[in-house]
């Protein structure tokens, strides 16, 4: 089981961010979420969502979802985000494994139910 990001129903609220840092630090320290919201500055309002999970870092996008197993050499000819690197210092995502009334807070708190389980 893990966890499925929509990023068209997406709406960069950040709360899931908020969430899942205030999960591992009873604190809104965004550097401890292992869920981040992004913006591209080259497009207007473009956005999506980064999610490391133990051996698995998901790039959600308008375009589609991109799923990279963590250590695997990069494709050469793709230009990478920048905010990837800063996710794999992250833990991985263990979906709120001691919430079990809740589920994972990302997805309890999404106004937008663009995260679910899969």
């Amino acid at each position: 089981m893990g966890i499925k990001i929509d990023a068209l129903k997406c709406i960069n609220c950040m709360a899931c961010e908020m969430a899942c840092s205030y999960h591992r630090d009873d604190g809104f320290a965004f550097l401890s979420a292992c869920i981040v919201v992004y913006r591209a500055r080259e497009k207007q309002d473009y956005f999506g969502v980064l999610l490391k999970e133990e051996e698995f870092l998901k790039v959600a996008r308008p375009e589609g979802l991109e799923v990279n197993r963590i250590g695997e050499a990069a494709d050469p000819n793709k230009k990478a985000d920048a905010s990837v690197k800063p996710m794999l210092l992250r833990e991985g995502c263990d979906l709120c494994e001691d919430m079990d009334d809740y589920g994972p807070m990302c997805k309890a708190i999404c106004p937008a139910d663009a995260i679910t389980l899969e």
